[in-house]
């Protein structure tokens, strides 16, 4: 684990593009703004509007569980400027498993360097300092760009639940897909 400080900000995982640190009471607003956003809402499960009490509320709650039910990060750009969130949700210690969790504050993320950097830093911890076993992702069929990036970082397709969000008017199926710790040894 690589801890370096910056601007009084400690920086926990250190990328090629990006750094990864805590998550900070100051960053709410910021987050709120994200996920608020419609490119960012279209692939949450969270169907309303998050609000500053919701956004403070889940804050603290993900440093209350111990162990924690999820792990989260803020996701710097070299320039020290916060871009985006990522961590580990729904997280089952005893089956060592994980979902993976990743929004960057602008359109077209998937495409760029920093998700690609962003994940395979998640992973990496994941796999090697939690001992997990199996990594997975929920993605709408809404959001192809998603499964692009996920398939290109060969995660498996596991199965499809049909029908099981309603975005923009329509019905649109769920694909869960998935790593498990000796594919992404085998790498």
């Amino acid at each position: 684990m690589t801890y370096i400080l910056a601007f009084s900000v400690i920086i926990m995982f250190e990328g090629k593009t990006i750094n990864l640190r805590a998550i900070e009471k100051d960053d709410l607003i910021n987050l709120r703004n994200w996920r608020n956003s419609k490119h960012v809402r279209k692939s949450t499960r969270e169907f309303r509007l998050l609000n500053q009490f919701l956004q403070k509320n889940w804050f603290e709650s993900i440093n209350l569980n111990n162990p924690p039910k999820e792990i989260m990060f803020g996701i710097m750009n070299k320039r020290k400027k916060l871009i985006g969130v990522t961590g580990l949700t729904y997280i089952d210690w005893k089956n060592r498993t994980s979902e993976i969790s990743i929004y960057l504050s602008y359109e077209g993320w998937q495409k760029k360097p920093e998700a690609l950097d962003t994940i395979n830093l998640v992973m990496n911890y994941g796999f090697n300092e939690l001992n997990l076993n199996r990594l997975w992702v929920e993605i709408y069929g809404n959001m192809k760009e998603n499964v692009d990036l996920f398939s290109k970082l060969k995660f498996v397709k596991e199965g499809c639940l049909r029908q099981r969000v309603w975005r923009s008017g329509k019905w649109w199926d769920s694909f869960i897909f998935s790593k498990l710790a000796h594919e992404y040894y085998a790498k």
